[in-house]
Order: structure tokens, then C-alpha cells, then sequence
């Protein structure tokens, strides 16, 4: 009795990983118990460990398959003692649709009642996955860090030419959007001109799981004619090509004119 069992086990999750490789949202939903567990008991930062129900397991997968174009997986299957358990090692690559690859590999336990996944745990690469998102976050940081020092030859250089910036604030008369990489410098180096000092401190850096976003949170403390203030801020850049396509700044309790666009 136990080995039909074990097979329709593994038929569920050879079917979970062809859907996964179709990006086939209902044949993906098909296969989860209406209160099913999704675990992945060790993730970055800011990336969610468990989904509860079948509803937003599916949503949270959708997210990613936004961001993805052709999906490749290999992976073996094998029914454990107890044939509702099936133990799967995988391999996959996917191609982004913002450009590059993403390739990971892990191990997943799937616990199945009634022909469908009630839990799932999965253990991946997260150095792999980290990958995915360290390379905008380091250039956040470093966009930043110029534009606080000063020095605009080299932040021109983290700004993509058809870039964009806006800003949710300004005073009478501020322009916003600037558009183009040369015009947003130029407003810049008239902007700083005016401050006896300009200083910027990061205090988080948070690149977004489903997009290319990466959302900066900062002070901004600045000195000039007579005047000294400071403002909580937060950016949200998106990237093209690994540069800036485009800042759009908040501001709470705003000082000044600075900031995303002054």
C-alpha cells in the first residue's frame, strides 16, 4: 500500500517544480491545501520566512515571477519513510527581466495531506539570493556618500543618462522633475553652491524583494546664509543598466530647500 502512495507524493511535487518552470500561477495554486504552510527558515532581511494559506503563497510567488523571464529548474524527488513526506533537491536559473541571472540551489520538505502540499519548508543559498540585491544596495550607499562629500563628477557617474528626479516637496518655483543625468548635475552643483556645508547620513539601506527598487532612508543636515537645519528623508531609486534611472524623495518635517530637489 505504502509505494502507490509515495508515488502520487512525488508526482505533486514533480508538478510543483514544472509549474514553477512554466510560471504557471493556476497550476501552482492547484497543488496547495486551502490553509497550507510556505517556510523558508532562513532568509535575508526584509524578506518574509513564512506565508500562511494558499492565497498568499500564490501572491507572494506572483511577485516574483514578475521580475522573471525564462525559469530553469532541475531537481530529484524522493518519497521519505512516511509516503506524505517528499524530500526535493533542485537547482535553478532564471533570467531577469531587468538583465543578469539569478541561480540558486537548495533542498525543500514537502508534507503532503490529501494529494496536496499542507507544508513546505525549503533551505536555499542565501548568499546567492543576497547577490541579487548587494550590488543596488552597495550603489545606494555610494550615491549617497558622494553627494554628501561633494563630490558631483563621480555621483554624475552612478546616474544613468535618461535618469530622472522628483520630488514630493519644494519651494515656489522648484522644478521637478529634472530630467537627464547632466541636468540633474548641474542643479546640483547650484544647489550645493549655496550652503556653507551639506552633509548626509544614511540610516538604512533597503533593497525591495520584488523590484528594482531600493528605498534609502537619511538626514539631511545643511548650513547656510545664517541657517543651519536638518530633515528625516527617504529615496526610492530604481536602476537601469546598474545605474540610477530615477530618485523620487520624501521629507518629513522638511529644512530648506534641499534634499531631492532644491
Amino acid at each position: 500500500m505504502t509505494e502507490p502512495h509515495a508515488e502520487a507524493s512525488v508526482r505533486v511535487v514533480d508538478g510543483f517544480y514544472r509549474a514553477l518552470q512554466a510560471k504557471d500561477l493556476d497550476a501552482f495554486a492547484r497543488l496547495w491545501a486551502a490553509d497550507a504552510v510556505y517556510r523558508v527558515p532562513v532568509t535575508p532581511d526584509g524578506v518574509p520566512g513564512e506565508f500562511t494559506g494558499r492565497e498568499a503563497i500564490v501572491a507572494g510567488l506572483g511577485g516574483f515571477f514578475s521580475l522573471f523571464g525564462e525559469v530553469r529548474f532541475t531537481w530529484d524527488a524522493e518519497a521519505m519513510a512516511d509516503p506524505r513526506r517528499v524530500l526535493a533537491t533542485w537547482e535553478m536559473e532564471i533570467e531577469l527581466l531587468a538583465g543578469g541571472t539569478y541561480r540558486n540551489r537548495g533542498a525543500s520538505v514537502f508534507q503532503l495531506e490529501q494529494g496536496r502540499i499542507a507544508r513546505f519548508t525549503e533551505h536555499v543559498d542565501t548568499a546567492a539570493f543576497l547577490a541579487l540585491f548587494s550590488a543596488r544596495a552597495a550603489t545606494a550607499h555610494r550615491f549617497f556618500g558622494l553627494l554628501g562629500e561633494g563630490d558631483l563628477d563621480a555621483w554624475g557617474e552612478l546616474w544613468h543618462p535618461q535618469a530622472t528626479l522628483s520630488a514630493s516637496y519644494g519651494p515656489p518655483g522648484a522644478v521637478s522633475p529634472i530630467e537627464g543625468r547632466d541636468e540633474i548635475v548641474t542643479a546640483y552643483r547650484k544647489l550645493l553652491a549655496g550652503y556653507e556645508a551639506f552633509g548626509i547620513e544614511v540610516t538604512g539601506v533597503h533593497a525591495a524583494v520584488n523590484s528594482d527598487a531600493v528605498c534609502v532612508q537619511y538626514r539631511l543636515h545643511t548650513r547656510g546664509a545664517g541657517q543651519a537645519g536638518s530633515g528625516e528623508r527617504a529615496a526610492v531609486l530604481r536602476f537601469e543598466d546598474g545605474l540610477v534611472s530615477s530618485w523620487h524623495d520624501y521629507a518629513a518635517g522638511v529644512a530648506g530647500s534641499a534634499g531631492g530637489v532644491g
